[in-house]
């Protein structure tokens, strides 16, 4: 809505911006669903890698070009075509005077682009590109999304598979698996372990008009029968959530090694 780019604090879900640029965007309005249809992808983001001109970089991206993570798991599930999104600066400072003349791009000035860059950890660092922050900044669902997710660790480490099941949406598939193949298989492992135990630590939460993700890192712990050691795994988790009928609902999950 107002053509920024906010460097933002986040604390518990809460965004405070701390500085903020002028951005160009894509030529044509509207979320990104095809390639080469001139939009900037609408949605929440990693940032993957960091490209410069001594390594190949084209004149045009100017001294740096930041990769997106477009597409992402919602947007394959929405068969949304694409890639090179990026967030870089211009060898035409005369572009940053319009405010949609990318190819579907973030554009900034290059200076802003190397003071943005500090504040970037890869693969870490989440971009929110939003029509608008404000709606997203502190959401009024920000509790319900925490309590959703402590039910459904609860429900999941008590093998309460009726009310871990319902958590995910009708749509959700898992390894080429959908929802009812899923719930065969966990219900395949509830019987094969006497306890499961979850822990999700250094939780964070991210809004956004389409869906709202929730990252944390997973610590899974099964126990046989008989206290032996089963399956141990731990990894960073996102799951990618959407309210529907007033209730939270899984629509995918990333596990990351």
């Amino acid at each position: 809505k107002t053509n920024k780019l906010h460097l933002t604090h986040s604390n518990d879900g809460v965004l405070t911006p701390f500085k903020s640029f002028n951005a160009t965007l894509g030529m044509n309005l509207g979320d990104k669903m095809l390639e080469g249809d001139l939009k900037t992808p609408e949605g929440i983001y990693d940032f993957l890698f960091r490209s410069l001109p001594s390594t190949g970089l084209k004149p045009i991206f100017g001294v740096m070009a930041i990769y997106i993570s477009y597409p992402n798991v919602m947007d394959k599930m929405g068969h949304k075509t694409g890639f090179d999104i990026l967030l870089h600066g211009t060898d035409n400072p005369e572009r940053l005077n319009n405010k949609y003349d990318s190819k579907g791009c973030v554009v900034l000035a290059n200076n802003e682009v190397e003071e943005v860059w500090p504040n970037i950890t890869l693969k870490n660092t989440r971009v929110i590109i939003t029509r608008d922050f404000e709606e997203i900044a502190n959401p009024p669902r920000r509790e319900k999304l925490k309590e959703f997710l402590d039910a459904w660790v609860k429900a999941w480490s008590e093998k309460r598979l009726d009310d871990y099941i319902d958590a995910y949406s009708d749509e959700f598939t898992y390894d080429k698996m959908n929802r009812v193949d899923f719930r065969a298989y966990k219900e395949k492992l509830n019987k094969a372990y006497e306890k499961i135990a979850i822990q999700a630590n250094n939780r964070q939460y991210y809004f956004h008009e389409k869906y709202d993700v929730v990252t944390f890192d997973q610590t899974y712990e099964s126990t046989l029968a008989g206290g032996k050691p089963g399956f141990s795994l731990h990894g960073k988790k996102n799951l990618y959530v959407q309210m529907r009928n007033g209730h939270y609902k899984i629509i995918a999950e990333e596990l990351v090694k």
